[in-house]
């Protein structure tokens, strides 16, 4: 079955892709995608369009399976062509979810999973900011065909990759030049936390990862 790449030239393309997401989050279960994830397919599809609108370094692939014509994964390259962080670490609110215990540990999940950027990757680089395939298409090459897309390009460019993966990705990233550089885990403390944040960060919480780096070229054997 051949494999097609796409590069994401229209908004109603972000439907097919928040299906891959959705259905690639899910397995294995991933509580920071629970987080970002929103309220609804229609409400994270607009949310995304509008992201990437606002960021002209955006860069939305997917990959469709030519037999049924199904969207099977999704990628998203940041390129970053001066350093983003200049003034610090990016400001997200989580205001796709109701005030609340849900948009309390979200935010704080999101503070944690920002704040280290500046000092890691203050300079001109690429990053990876999704990448996801559909249970049941794994394994076939659909992540790679997305990966070196974004490979020549920042090769052709002289810049560095990195990417916030998680453990499940970590071997995959390696194939492909990278190297982890420091932990990442995401969890949510607050003072006094009630019993209903307490159990929403048992169940959510925590998600252990990594910073990964390819180096311009790959890493070296």
């Amino acid at each position: 079955m051949a494999l097609k790449l796409h590069e994401l030239r229209s908004d109603d393309e972000f439907a097919k892709i928040v299906d891959v997401e959705n259905a690639g989050y899910a397995d294995p279960f991933n509580g920071f995608w629970e987080i970002l994830k929103g309220p609804s397919p229609e409400e994270l599809a607009s949310r995304q369009a509008l992201w990437h609108r606002h960021d002209p370094g955006s860069h939305w692939l997917y990959v469709t399976d030519e037999e049924t014509g199904e969207a099977i994964g999704a990628m998203e390259w940041n390129v970053y062509e001066t350093n983003p962080y200049e003034a610090g670490p990016p400001v997200l609110v989580a205001d796709w979810w109701p005030e609340g215990t849900l948009k309390e540990l979200s935010d704080n999940v999101i503070a944690v999973f920002l704040k280290d950027r500046p000092k890691i990757m203050g300079r001109p680089h690429f990053l990876i900011s999704y990448c996801v395939v559909r249970p049941g298409h794994r394994h076939r090459g659909v992540a790679s065909i997305m990966m070196k897309w974004g490979l020549k390009k920042a090769d052709e460019m002289g810049l560095e990759i990195f990417v916030e993966s998680t453990e499940d990705g970590e071997g995959f990233y390696k194939a492909h030049g990278f190297e982890v550089i420091d932990n990442l885990l995401l969890d949510a403390e607050i003072p006094e936390p009630s019993e209903e944040f307490t159990a929403l960060r048992k169940k959510l919480l925590p998600v252990p990862g990594f910073v990964m780096l390819r180096p311009v070229g790959g890493k070296k054997a």
